[in-house]
């Protein structure tokens, strides 16, 4: 069972997008990666159901969110906060985003091969969109317009 936290999120990340290693583009999943600012949490390795904000440009967008080792690339143990916008393919390098956790879909697992990844990742998304309500995206915007700190534009509707 997955506690909520404030809000009715199972948790938030604020932070920068910056360089990954690309592979998602490759692989048909572009991701934001996002860098926490500083002395931020970062919520527990999983795969989430959840939302994305971009405060500067004042829009929301749903999102499937990985944050984990990436351990089909072995890539050690760093924690990589990796974000599929399902509606939105732009650079977003240098933003700074706001992603909320509404569900949590499955643990971060290391696949036999890329193309089960890549299959995996297609349920994830389809899990999502299944997921993700009004309701969720009303309480994002209420939180965005209600805070400041995350940008000055009101978002879009």
């Amino acid at each position: 069972m997955t506690v909520q936290g404030a809000g009715g999120w199972l948790g938030k990340v604020v932070g920068t997008v910056v360089h990954g290693a690309g592979r998602g583009r490759g692989l048909g999943f572009p991701t934001a990666n996002v860098a926490p600012d500083p002395a931020a949490p970062v919520p527990p390795a999983a795969i989430y159901a959840g939302l994305m904000a971009r405060p500067t440009h004042g829009s929301l967008h749903p999102v499937t969110v990985s944050i984990g080792t990436n351990p089909t690339f072995c890539d050690g143990n760093e924690v990589h906060i990796e974000v599929y916008c399902h509606d939105l393919h732009d650079q977003l390098y240098g933003e700074h985003v706001v992603v909320w956790l509404v569900t949590r879909i499955r643990d971060t697992v290391r696949f036999g091969s890329v193309q089960a990844l890549v299959a995996a990742a297609a349920e994830d998304v389809e899990t999502t969109t299944a997921t993700l309500t009004e309701e969720h995206r009303a309480r994002a915007l209420a939180e965005l317009c209600a805070s400041p700190s995350h940008g000055t534009q009101q978002p879009a509707p």
